[in-house]
């Protein structure tokens, strides 16, 4: 019986995978965006919208889309419908995929985890940096002083001395 009990124990930690024990395939994520209350879209690897709302929010990501592919996303930030900044958010390697190699074996390692999704990992938040918002805001016939070292050949040729 304790035989038994021993080996049942031994089969069922072979067949377990170690990051799928500690980590599902999904995880929320806190979107937010500098400035803050700005809309957001975060798009999958195919470019479907999996969540949207106002910033600072949270959305919930799937770590993996397929065996052995990592979780891709963008996420948007738009202003008045118009997108002011982008993110790329990619899951990377989970540490606990390499416990495999005491707990998992071949089985966790190159089925269960991948499957799952749980070899990888994705960042718990996400902050977009959208500082060209500002420029958006401004109104366009207000006076802007800068530098003339700082203007593009193409901008140096429409300007007008006066």
């Amino acid at each position: 019986m304790k035989l038994t009990y021993a080996l049942l124990s031994c089969i069922l930690l072979f067949l377990s995978s170690c990051a799928t024990i500690v980590s599902s395939n999904q995880i929320v994520t806190r979107i937010d965006s500098s400035p803050s209350k700005l809309a957001y879209k975060v798009k999958d690897h195919n470019g479907s919208v999996v969540s949207e709302g106002v910033t600072p929010s949270s959305a919930t990501l799937n770590r993996s889309p397929s065996y052995f592919k990592s979780g891709k996303y963008t996420v948007e930030i738009s202003k008045n419908g118009k997108v002011v900044a982008t993110e790329t958010v990619t899951a990377s390697l989970n540490g606990w995929y390499f416990g495999n190699i005491l707990f998992g074996g071949l089985i966790g390692m190159l089925i269960v985890d991948p499957i799952s999704g749980a070899m990888y990992r994705m960042p718990e938040s996400v902050t977009v940096n959208a500082s060209s918002v500002t420029a958006i805001e401004s109104p366009s016939n207000s006076l802007k002083i800068v530098d003339i070292s700082t203007l593009t050949p193409e901008q140096r040729s429409k300007l007008v001395r006066i």
